[in-house]
């Protein structure tokens, strides 16, 4: 993913979500106008992509475990 703005066309009354990334807004505008056109008392909305968000990759951590002593608590019949 690289990090240049984009823009999106959305509608409430769509049957899929946006997928294409417009690289300007004029060209955006022109789909939501051609959008509109073919598809009378829709709204078409331009959407300007201004910042992303990501969950950073967590490190593995390994862990080596201690031998456990034997106990009278290993006796326990629950």
């Amino acid at each position: 993913m690289d990090n240049l703005e984009f823009w999106l066309v959305w509608s409430p009354h769509g049957h899929r979500p946006p997928s294409r990334q417009h690289l300007s807004a004029e060209s955006a505008g022109d789909e939501a106008e051609r959008l509109a056109a073919a598809n009378p008392g829709n709204y078409f909305y331009v959407l300007h992509a201004v910042e992303v968000r990501r969950t950073a990759n967590a490190p593995v951590e390994s862990l080596v475990l201690a031998k456990r002593e034997p106990s009278d608590d290993d006796e326990l019949p629950f």
